[in-house]
Order: C-alpha cells, then structure tokens, then sequence
C-alpha cells in the first residue's frame, strides 16, 4: 500500500547521500591540497570509499570458507560498474541529444 511512497522517499534519500558524500569529497580534497582538479579528487576517493563494502562482504565470505564467492562477488560488482554503470549514464546524455566526450583527439 506505502510502495510508491517509501519507493520515493528512498530515491530521495540516495539522491541527497550522494550529493553530500561528493561534497564532503571535494572539500576534503581542497582541504587537504589533494590537487587542482576537485573532480579527479572527488571520483578516485569515492571510487575508493565505495570499494570498502565489496572488501568486506570478501573477507567475511573468505573466512567461511568460500573463496570462490569472494573473488566472484568481487569481481561481478567490477564488471556490473563498468558494463553497466558506465554506459547507462552515456546513453541518457545521447538520448538527451547532448555531444559525448569520445578521447583525447576526438572532437565534442
């Protein structure tokens, strides 16, 4: 009965988390002289904080005994970012009619 409700409300919460975890990252980063470019910053600290989960589900999983499950579990969330984390955002901005950033000599 409460589906869409709490279905909202936890989009929202996921929304704010994150905009409050990038922030807190990149005045960290300022904070501490990390580099000039925030955004750089920003990503490889979160792409660090949000490895931490899959380490410990691992080791927890390895000390039971099932080493095939930790390097699996591992290894499938490294393959569901980059098959599917990083193309979705890429087809929303294509469908959007936005231009792509496609390498280093390539042309917007």
């Amino acid at each position: 009965m409460f589906f869409p409700v709490t279905f909202i409300m936890s989009i929202l919460w996921i929304a704010v988390f994150s905009y409050l975890m990038v922030w807190w990252t990149e005045t960290l980063g300022r904070t501490l002289g990390l580099g000039a470019k925030p955004e750089i910053m920003g990503l490889t600290l979160i792409a660090a904080g949000t490895s931490v989960p899959d380490l410990i589900t691992s080791v927890i999983v390895a000390r039971k005994g099932l080493g095939d499950m930790a390097v699996s579990s591992s290894l499938g969330s490294n393959l569901f970012d980059i098959c599917v984390g990083l193309p979705i955002p890429w087809l929303i901005a294509i469908a959007a009619g936005k231009k792509v950033y496609r390498g280093i000599n390539a042309e917007y």
